[in-house]
């Protein structure tokens, strides 16, 4: 790139928008600056990409100020973005939470794009995910400071973006009105995390008060069933909720069919005390949550034994691998026998799955076969069958496959 010199124009330039994912200077190093550029002049080249500046936006307001030419170069490379996060990360010393603030504006730069000065028009839209690799930060940290940007008062996005403060403590606190904001701010960064930790702790009391609502209504199907009596069979199909819904899904979609359940919901709920001492457990598992199903058959006292699986013949979705499967986990406690010698089933069967959820009724019948003279019950029925009890607030919702 060749180096020419410009005297300070009456106008001053305007930022590329990859300058712009980085905040200024402090007033403090901006003063700082321009004491060194008025002795040195400027040092370093200015950085320009179609008439903006891609890089030096504080060298170029200082030369403004101080009145003196500055040296420039035209940027004639093809990845302007890369070129800026490069040049930053390795001139400063930036926190995490001010690299997940650098990452958000570029997962969002694509939507604020100045379409009247096309600075972006050869940038490629960029995702959460991506920016959280560019940047080195997890997307999660993305997420929160995506919520400071959209929510934040000016005042608490510049504190995380100074590195004042923390990104998922300016979260916390963007939830707030705004006003209410901008006085926790003014009273200073330690004011910041104090609202912080207290917002955290009364969203930990409504989360553990929804959840126990949530237990409390999903066992409302269990009104009619008397809860003194205990089974040897228990059959169950977990309403598992995805932290990281399966790919072309999500949560929504889920609960649209059934209310879900955290793992720690599912873990406590009183299965212990519907099991017999001897007793079998046929529990469902999906492959995403096959470990945490070892959690909940631990928590409700069962030990695994072995499992069969359902090929469903129609492939679904996934991010490792598609999935056309799901796993029945059999567990036991206590010393109840099992099925007969020789009339084991083959691991393995093939049905075509139907409605969501939906279970094929061959499972029912292998169960029914195993222990004809046992009570049953099943969890999270959705479908009543004759002879089983059921647990459960989804029952008479659908139809087993």
């Amino acid at each position: 790139m060749a180096v020419n010199f410009q005297t300070v124009p009456d106008q001053p330039a305007q930022w590329h928008e990859c300058a712009n994912l980085f905040p200024m200077m402090d007033s403090e190093a901006f003063d700082s600056l321009v004491e060194d550029i008025a002795a040195n002049g400027v040092r370093e080249p200015i950085v320009f990409l179609n008439g903006f500046v891609l890089d030096g936006r504080n060298r170029y307001m200082a030369a403004r100020q101080c009145g003196i030419a500055y040296p420039y170069v035209e940027y004639d490379g093809d990845d302007p973005l890369g070129y800026v996060i490069s040049l930053n990360l390795k001139r400063r010393h930036l926190k995490e939470s001010q690299r997940a603030m650098v990452a958000a504006k570029l997962a969002n730069m694509q939507q604020g794009a100045r379409t009247d000065l096309e600075p972006s028009a050869n940038l490629q839209e960029v995702s959460s995910a991506q920016a959280a690799d560019m940047l080195n930060v997890s997307e999660r940290t993305v997420n929160a400071a995506k919520s400071v940007q959209r929510q934040g008062s000016p005042e608490l996005v510049e504190k995380v973006e100074r590195g004042k403060v923390s990104v998922s403590a300016a979260a916390d606190v963007a939830t707030l009105p705004k006003p209410e904001q901008e006085n926790i701010v003014a009273r200073g960064e330690k004011e910041i995390l104090e609202a912080a930790k207290r917002i955290r702790a009364e969203k930990s009391v409504k989360r553990r008060e929804e959840r126990l609502e949530k237990i409390a209504e999903i066992s409302k199907g269990n009104e009619d069933l008397d809860v003194s009596a205990r089974f040897p069979v228990i059959y169950a199909d977990p309403p598992w909720r995805y932290e990281n819904p399966p790919v072309g899904g999500s949560n929504r979609s889920i609960e649209n069919h059934y209310p879900t359940m955290t793992l720690e919901e599912i873990c406590a709920l009183p299965v212990k005390d519907l099991a017999t001492d001897d007793a079998i457990l046929y529990m469902w598992a999906t492959a995403p949550k096959l470990a945490e199903c070892f959690q909940v058959l631990d928590a409700w006292g069962f030990e695994y034994r072995t499992n069969m699986v359902w090929d469903k013949e129609v492939i679904g979705m996934g991010y490792h691998a598609r999935n056309q499967h799901e796993i029945l986990l059999i567990a036991k406690r206590g010393d109840l026998p099992p099925p007969l010698a020789g009339t084991q089933p083959s691991s393995v069967y093939r049905e075509k799955r139907g409605d969501h959820s939906a279970k094929p009724h061959y499972y029912y019948e292998l169960i029914e076969g195993f222990y004809p003279q046992l009570p049953k019950i099943e969890l999270f029925c959705r479908s009543p069958r004759d002879g089983w009890s059921v647990w459960g607030n989804q029952s008479g919702d659908g139809d087993a496959a």
